[in-house]
């Protein structure tokens, strides 16, 4: 299974010492048993003896039950956040491709309620550690006291025990669907928080959204589940009748084979001593098969449980201009959203270097975007190269390469604050750029934090403004910025941004489609249906 992967996260040698402690803690159990079944049968008095050799027993097994689960929940105690840093590495290191497959829904999913769930089923270690060793000590006594009695009393409940798999497999399969349901239902979760004020201006969409999807999808989640819990709590129910039809079958047993009381009396008192750890047993079952799909899930995310959770952090390059790339050949083939067509750019030959202004224009869906996720490194090219200073760009150094690269994005995301700058750039740095910005009475730096990111859409795009600013980088790319700017900031982008950063022998891209500004611009570049219209320079105006 691979819930068991998890146990890498556990120290080996911590978790041998756990195992042995939790074998002698199951021994010490039976030892008891063993003196009890003795005393009774045997019909003597106390003795001081048997006093002592009892009150040991019961200091060891109080010692060793404390110590085994004691090392457990401190060995599972920091998992959940092992485990998160992970998978959010993995989600880090995941292509930009695979991850827009699997949608923000699903992968909020993944790190709340699948990574909850293995630890919580982790957490389930002591119980099922303590168990088994109980019940492999009450076994292995009931063996040594009478193999052919053990023997056939497990043969005689084997009827039952087919039964309570069953129905736990029935379960698991509606486990599963109900985890289908969960990632709906975050998907809508997203609708109702992003969506929001489109629904509260349209009355009918409103009610058809939480009338037709959210509850619905909600109530199948609970259905489901709901099913799934009361089949566990059935099959734990079931266990009853299996330790009642093995105490039923030992007194049948005694009846035909004549079993000695001592015998007897010995089995009775196990089977009732095991009979908790088997329920322990069996009520952690529904939490490892939780578990066990909760990490088939992440595996089938490419999130695996497996390999190097710690890679070594990289130390920053020193990048120096100019810089020169070349696109050859580069071509990408993607599948429309909501439609079974496939879109496909290229082949596209392009040369780039430093100081340069270049526009990237066209049409809706001409392939501006995919070129410009290309070009960054965050799309693999399916066919052609991208070469940087002469050398191609490789999965080996793909990283260094989009270091290359400042970005602001037409989905951007704004952090509140200057991660990873805080050796290249302080807060009087960025106070200069935000009185440039003309959000210096709105926004202040701090230690290197805004004081809030709660602006406008514009401002907040100034404020994305100043991090690419901060950077440095010898590569500027602009996707859609001055797109929420008045007129006011789209003159000051156009006209004094923009050539300032060409001037200081950047490489600036801009992807526009404010067509009075072309002039501006040393080149352009227009993509009509994932193919160079033209690629033209001029010189611009300044």
């Amino acid at each position: 299974m691979k819930i068991f992967r998890l146990l890498r996260y556990i120290p080996i040698h911590t978790l041998w010492i756990t195992i042995v402690a939790s074998f002698l803690a199951g021994g010490a159990n039976i030892a008891i048993i063993a003196l009890i079944s003795h005393r009774l049968t045997d019909g003597a008095d106390i003795s001081l003896t048997f006093a002592l050799q009892f009150a040991l027993a019961v200091l060891v097994v109080v010692a060793l039950d404390f110590g085994v689960k004691w090392l457990l929940l401190r060995l599972t105690a920091g998992t959940g956040y092992q485990l998160r840093a992970d998978l959010s590495r993995r989600i880090l290191e995941t292509p930009l491709a695979r991850l827009e497959e699997i949608g923000t829904p699903r992968l909020m999913a993944a790190l709340t309620d699948d990574v909850q769930t293995l630890v919580i089923a982790l957490n389930q270690t002591p119980t099922i550690a303590t168990g088994v060793a109980i019940l492999v000590g009450c076994f292995g006594y009931l063996t040594w006291l009478s193999p052919p009695t053990l023997l056939i009393a497990a043969l005689l409940t084997l009827p039952a025990v087919g039964g309570q798999i069953w129905v736990r497999n029935k379960a698991r399969s509606l486990r599963v669907a109900a985890m289908g349901a969960r990632n709906q239902l975050f998907g809508h979760y997203r609708m109702l928080t992003e969506g929001s004020k489109e629904l509260k201006m349209h009355r009918e969409r409103r009610y058809s959204f939480f009338d037709d999807l959210l509850l619905p999808t909600a109530n199948r989640f609970e259905a489901l589940f709901m099913q799934a819990r009361s089949l566990h709590q059935l099959a734990a129910s079931w266990t009853q009748a299996v330790y009642f039809l093995f105490i039923l079958a030992l007194f049948l047993l005694a009846s035909a084979w004549r079993l000695s009381t001592e015998t007897l009396t010995s089995f009775a008192l196990v089977a009732l001593y095991a009979r908790t750890s088997l329920n322990g047993l069996f009520s952690s079952l529904p939490f490892l098969s939780d578990a066990a799909i909760a990490a088939r899930q992440l595996e089938e995310l490419g999130m695996r449980l497996v390999g190097d959770p710690n890679p070594p952090r990289q130390a920053a390059q020193t990048i120096v201009p100019p810089i020169h790339l070349r696109l050859r050949q580069l071509q990408h083939t993607y599948r429309v959203e909501d439609e079974e067509s496939t879109f496909h750019l290229g082949p596209i030959d392009l040369a780039l270097e430093s100081g340069q202004l270049l526009f990237l224009i066209g049409g809706n869906g001409s392939g501006k975007t995919t070129l410009a996720k290309l070009l960054l490194g965050l799309y693999m090219p399916e066919d052609g190269q991208i070469e940087w200073d002469g050398q191609p760009v490789t999965e080996a150094n793909l990283d260094d390469y989009r270091q290359l690269f400042s970005v602001v994005f037409a989905d951007f995301f704004l952090f509140d604050q200057l991660l990873g700058l805080e050796d290249i750039a302080d807060d009087q740095d960025a106070s200069a750029y935000l009185q440039m910005l003309h959000l210096d009475h709105k926004v202040q730096m701090s230690n290197g934090k805004l004081s809030t990111v709660e602006l406008s859409t514009g401002q907040r795009q100034r404020l994305a403004l100043l991090t690419a600013y901060l950077e440095d980088r010898p590569i500027y790319l602009f996707d859609e910025w001055a797109a929420g700017q008045d007129p006011e900031f789209k003159e000051l982008f156009y006209r004094q941004l923009l050539p300032e950063l060409r001037n200081r022998g950047k490489l600036v891209i801009v992807i526009s489609h404010d067509d009075h500004y072309y002039h501006v611009a040393d080149r352009i570049i227009k993509l009509n249906s994932g193919q160079i219209e033209y690629d033209r320079l001029q010189q611009p105006v300044h």
